[in-house]
């Protein structure tokens, strides 16, 4: 039951309002608050007892709010070991690492309404990380360890490595393909030298971060959070936004493009990825050189359909 009421004020963190912030700073001012608590502060007011328990906490002091994150308890509380947190700012919002003995996990805020179903479908085909129970509002997926496309060291980027690195993404975004789901990111290398693709230490490959894909099962009805995804991916729009163009002329903009995606085919919107694919390769061979993209291809195009 405490568990229970400490997930449920966790779960309520992602659509906190600001109405009680000064009530928090002044209880931080005078003690009644210590700082690590300042997420639970509601407990204080409607069961005291578990407030107590909170405070006397020593493991909260390190790990926050994912002490308490399922999986993460677990191996915090019930399984005890040497566990470590740390945290990764390279995707939107806040990403926990928590590692131990046993098993590593990465918790972070959704970031489209959707994504958890995303998610969960891309980790049973095996394209993304497997999706462990959560907290609302919130993925806990598995850790995957490996270097991201961009960081590979030249040892790895031989013809063999390449060729299969292709063939592996050929067929990770045909299965995501088949089921109606549109990547909607740069799966090699961005204009700033960044991947979402993982290359593990065994060869195998993975996609992560799908807080922008579109789920199409639905088409031509389109949420305006997912046009809103497809339009922030458009190059025009980087463009658009340096001008400041404010909340309305946005939205404007959304709903203009949420009727031109109802007359797109899916076949079309998905081709993109493979638009997205094809700019990627090309970045990433700038650092990691032209000899990359030939078999590249190859495997790629034996494997996508």
């Amino acid at each position: 039951m405490e568990l229970e009421t400490i997930r449920a004020c966790i779960a309520r963190l992602r659509h906190a309002d600001s109405s009680n912030e000064e009530e928090i700073a002044a209880a931080l001012a005078d003690g009644r608050c210590p700082e690590h608590l300042t997420p639970f502060w509601d407990i204080k007011s409607t069961d005291s007892v578990l407030w107590e328990k909170l405070t006397c906490d020593p493991q909260i002091l390190i790990y926050g709010v994912y002490s308490f994150f399922p999986q993460a308890h677990e191996l915090i509380y019930i399984n005890p070991g040497v566990t470590t947190i740390s945290f990764d700012g390279r995707t939107r919002g806040r990403v926990a690492l928590i590692q131990s003995r046993h098993q590593s996990l990465v918790i972070k805020p959704l970031q489209s309404q959707r994504e958890d179903q995303v998610a969960k479908i891309t980790g049973e085909l095996g394209v993304g990380p497997q999706q462990h129970t959560t907290i609302s509002g919130f993925l806990t997926e598995e850790f995957i360890p490996g270097r991201f496309f961009t960081e590979l060291q030249p040892e790895q980027t031989d013809s063999r490595t390449m060729y299969q690195v292709g063939h592996n993404l050929g067929s990770m975004l045909g299965r995501l393909h088949a089921r109606r789901i549109y990547y909607n990111d740069s799966t090699l290398s961005d204009p700033n030298g960044r991947s979402h693709l993982l290359v593990s230490p065994d060869g195998s490959c993975h996609l992560i971060d799908f807080g922008v894909s579109l789920l199409l099962d639905q088409h031509p009805e389109i949420a305006l959070e997912d046009v809103y995804n497809f339009v922030r991916t458009l190059p025009t729009f980087n463009l658009f936004s340096r001008m400041d163009p404010g909340s309305a002329a946005i939205s404007k903009l959304v709903r203009q493009y949420q009727g031109k995606l109802a007359e797109t085919s899916v076949d079309e919107i998905m081709a993109r990825d493979l638009r997205f694919t094809e700019e990627g390769l090309r970045m990433a061979a700038r650092s990691l050189g032209d000899h990359i993209v030939e078999p590249f291809h190859s495997g790629f195009h034996e494997t996508y359909s």
